[in-house]
C-alpha cells in the first residue's frame, strides 16, 4: 500500500500532519516505492485443511431421477435459481385419440420399449428454456399481452 492518501482533506491541527510523517517514518520502505509496487511480498495464509473440508458432502444437489417424473430426462442440468420453462396448449384428448393412442403404443413400444401412455397431453408452442425466478413474472405477462390480439379457437397457453 501506498502512503499516499485517496483524498486530503484540509486541517486545522498540526497534530494530523504530524501524525501522518510519523506513520510514515514508522513502515519499513514507506514513500521510497513507487505505488505499483510493494516493498513485501503479499503472503496469504494458509487456510486450514479443517476449513477447506467442513462441508464436503453437505451441498444437495437436484436428484434426476426420470422415474418420478413420467421418465422425462434433462436436456441441460438443474442450476439454483433457474427453472425450466416452456409455453403450452392443454390438449383435452377424446376417445378417439385414446383409441388410437391404444393401437399404435404398443407397435411403437416394439421400437423404443420405455415408451409410456401419458395421462395428460398438450401442444408445445416452445422448446424448453431458462428463465431466472425473477423473470417469471415478467415473461407471463408479456405472453399475456401479446396472446391478447390473437384470433383463432379458444386457446389458453400455459406456462410451466
Amino acid at each position: 500500500m501506498s502512503a499516499a492518501p485517496l483524498v486530503g482533506y484540509s486541517s486545522s491541527s498540526s497534530e494530523d500532519e504530524d501524525e501522518a510523517k510519523a506513520g510514515a517514518q514508522a513502515r519499513p520502505g514507506a514513500g521510497s516505492c513507487p505505488r505499483a509496487q510493494s516493498p513485501l511480498p503479499s503472503q496469504r495464509l494458509p487456510v486450514p485443511d479443517s476449513v477447506l473440508h467442513m462441508f464436503l458432502g453437505t451441498e444437495e444437489g437436484p436428484e434426476d431421477d426420470s422415474a418420478k417424473h413420467g421418465g422425462r430426462v434433462r436436456t441441460f442440468p438443474h442450476e439454483r435459481g433457474n427453472w425450466a420453462t416452456h409455453v403450452y396448449v392443454p390438449y383435452e384428448a377424446k376417445e378417439e385419440f385414446l383409441d388410437m393412442l391404444d393401437m399404435l403404443l404398443p407397435r411403437a413400444q416394439t421400437y423404443v420399449p420405455r415408451l409410456v401412455r401419458m395421462e395428460a397431453f398438450h401442444l408445445s408452442l416452445s422448446q424448453s428454456v431458462v428463465l431466472r425466478h425473477h423473470w417469471i413474472l415478467p415473461f407471463v405477462q408479456a405472453l399475456k399481452d401479446r396472446m391478447a390480439s390473437f384470433q383463432g379457437p379458444e386457446i389458453q397457453p400455459k406456462v410451466a
